[in-house]
């Protein structure tokens, strides 16, 4: 089995168990922060949308209403499944659902104005073969969106972050600094237009506890981060804003959001 068979394999085991707790999870589902990325991309009733790796279809739902056609694309069924279930439940009749893989999208050149996604490529099995696909699929001046869990430009920290990451979930391959993001998109002749550093939080913080029962994380990797986390330099700490109190953990992750224009 191939390193990238491998890691759809874990991507589908890990994730397509839990595809319900996608659709209302407080992050996921944030609808201000899906508010705030149909604004900032600024669709056009004409506009056909892909969004790939849409997990429970939180951002193909938020672009339904305004465009004309929507692919919620995913390489797990039940993530496809739950995505339809809840258009149809939001009278949405212009969503369609796609199962394939993020490094070989099933589609022609130019098909779409506006490629998205959102919280998935540190799972890309090819992180450069998915950015070319997202390049290739996406129309002449049409836009790319980009949203994913970062890392600092800092070896030790990157290296510290993308640890607890896999020691979380072990599908997770890498959380890519600003910089590499940039360098990916510019290649696949791609640019950039808009770029922001924000955090991924489910309210105030993120809650350690929900954080690794949603992934359904082994006992023995959550006292390893559990260790780790309250072990933390303040370099770490700072960079996640962790919070330590009696029985809980709460902390952010750092996200980048960018768009790109082809």
């Amino acid at each position: 089995m191939s390193d990238s068979t491998s890691i759809h394999e874990l991507v589908a085991k890990n994730f397509g168990p839990v595809a319900a707790s996608y659709a209302t999870s407080p992050g996921h589902a944030n609808v201000e922060a899906l508010a705030s990325l149909v604004e900032l991309v600024g669709p056009q009733a004409s506009d056909e949308v892909l969004d790939i790796a849409t997990g429970a279809g939180n951002v193909a739902l938020a672009f339904a209403p305004l465009v004309s056609r929507v692919v919620a694309f995913d390489l797990t069924p039940s993530m496809l499944q739950q995505t339809l279930a809840t258009a149809s439940s939001r009278g949405l009749t212009n969503v369609e659902a796609v199962q394939g893989l993020a490094e070989d999208l099933p589609f022609e050149n130019n098909s779409f104005d506006i490629v998205t996604v959102r919280l998935a490529p540190h799972h890309y099995a090819d992180i450069r073969k998915g950015v070319s696909e997202m390049a290739r699929v996406v129309r002449p001046g049409g836009k790319v969106l980009i949203v994913d869990t970062t890392v600092p430009e800092d070896d030790v920290l990157d290296r510290e972050i993308n640890e607890i990451e896999i020691l979380r979930d072990n599908s997770h391959v890498r959380n890519y600094r600003p910089s590499e993001w940039r360098s990916m998109v510019e290649s696949v002749g791609l640019r950039v237009t808009e770029e922001e550093i924000v955090f991924y939080t489910e309210g105030f913080e993120m809650d350690f506890d929900t954080w690794v029962e949603r992934i359904r994380t082994p006992e023995a990797n959550v006292i390893e981060l559990r260790k780790r986390l309250r072990a933390a330099s303040p370099e770490l700490a700072a960079a996640i804003k962790l919070n330590l109190y009696e029985e809980k953990i709460g902390f952010v992750w750092p996200q980048l959001i960018l768009v790109a224009v082809k």
